[in-house]
């Protein structure tokens, strides 16, 4: 009879009851949207204070210098021209006689120069050793005298 009474109470009423109060819905919510809001003021304060903390402990940054160089870009106008000088240059320092050190004698020449030098002299090659003898403390050795 008490079951009856419920149910024709929750039809009246619309909902239910006695599986949720809307008063507890109420104030977990706000209970949820108090812990959110402290939880986002404890970020902001760590941020704030670990990002002071990180400032401070960079190296002063050096004042700006003013100088005459230009600041706009330098762009590539004519590329092949450019490489064309390029190899231009090093083909002139390839195939030219010039002192790289004079102090200490030393001497480029034009590298057909030095292919030919090097094609009659040779290249310097490892001496070979003479063949040395198995030491005597060889085992497989020792077992093939013993045997004949």
């Amino acid at each position: 009879m008490a079951d009856e009474r419920r149910q024709e109470e929750a039809r009246a009423m619309g909902y239910e009851r006695r599986d949720l109060d809307p008063r507890s819905i109420a104030l977990f919510a706000a209970g949820l949207a108090v812990v959110i809001g402290l939880a986002a003021g404890a970020v902001t304060v760590f941020q704030t204070y670990s990002g002071s903390r990180y400032l401070r402990r960079q190296a002063a940054r050096p004042p700006l210098t003013v100088t005459r160089e230009s600041t706009e870009p330098r762009l590539q106008v004519n590329g092949p021209a450019e490489l064309r000088t390029i190899r231009e240059g090093e083909e002139r320092t390839l195939s030219s006689y010039a002192w790289v050190d004079p102090q200490s004698e030393t001497v480029r020449i034009p590298i057909e120069r030095a292919i030919s030098i090097l094609a009659q002299k040779g290249l310097p090659a490892r001496q070979e050793q003479a063949a040395r003898p198995p030491a005597s403390g060889n085992r497989s050795q020792r077992k093939d005298d013993e045997r004949r």
